[in-house]
């Protein structure tokens, strides 16, 4: 399990690399992992002095890293308490999960227009081969990274960087999501076994050159996303 996890790359991996040598990105980086990793909890407080002891940075560092994740709408700042993980509602899941539907329904789009696609797609299939072994496994963590970074790197491959920034802060938030839905029922989270097939069978449909097919059952893999949490909200408020 530990190994399949290292492997999986994390949610601050996949931002820009001119970024990765900062400081303040080392904090932000940490921060937003441990959120998309699930074991920063929404609702969670973040307190500055534990954060600066727990990384080694100064107090501003720390800050700053909040409040580039308060941008980000993965953290609340609250005046006159502090930082919290952001709690997402119901309206917000929607908001999210529409608006990926829809740009990844563009993005499928533009890729079948590649020459090369082919070729690009080929890191996307070993990924998918990795999601599988973590599904099998029970790896959760990696299992959600992997996951979320199949949607990244779709992105990545039309080169486009205003895209990809926007497609991976929409992924990051939907792992928070979905960690609320899982914290609330209290219960021991599951893994949705189908998520690696349904992965393998979008990439074999673009290669295939069937556009509209292929959109069709994206926009059908992510709305069944958010056809389970509506649920698990009904649930909760039951």
């Amino acid at each position: 399990m530990t190994e399949i996890r290292s492997q999986a790359p994390t949610a601050s991996s996949l931002i820009a690399e001119e970024r990765h040598d900062s400081e303040l990105f080392r904090v932000y980086a940490a921060i937003l992992d441990g959120i998309t990793d699930h074991i920063l909890l929404p609702g969670n407080k973040l307190t500055e002095s534990e954060l600066c002891r727990q990384m080694a940075c100064s107090r501003n560092t720390v800050r700053s890293a909040l409040s580039l994740l308060a941008h980000d709408k993965i953290v609340d700042l609250q005046p006159n308490r502090g930082a919290f993980v952001h709690v997402p509602d119901l309206k917000e899941t929607r908001d999210v999960f529409n608006t990926r539907i829809e740009m990844e329904s563009m993005i499928l789009d533009m890729l079948a227009d590649l020459p090369d696609l082919e070729a690009r797609l080929q890191p996307l299939y070993a990924m998918i081969e990795q999601e599988e072994n973590a599904s099998a496994q029970g790896d959760r963590v990696g299992w959600n990274r992997l996951s979320n970074a199949f949607h990244v790197e779709l992105a990545r491959l039309l080169d486009n960087a205003v895209l990809f920034n926007i497609i991976n802060t929409l992924c990051a938030r939907s792992s928070l999501i979905v960690a609320v839905f899982d914290t609330k029922r209290q219960e021991k989270r599951s893994i949705n076994t189908h998520t690696h097939a349904e992965h393998r069978e979008i990439l074999d449909l673009l290669l295939a050159g069937k556009r509209n097919r292929v959109i069709k059952i994206m926009r059908k893999h992510l709305g069944a996303c958010v056809e389970r949490l509506e649920k698990r909200f009904e649930t909760i408020n039951d």
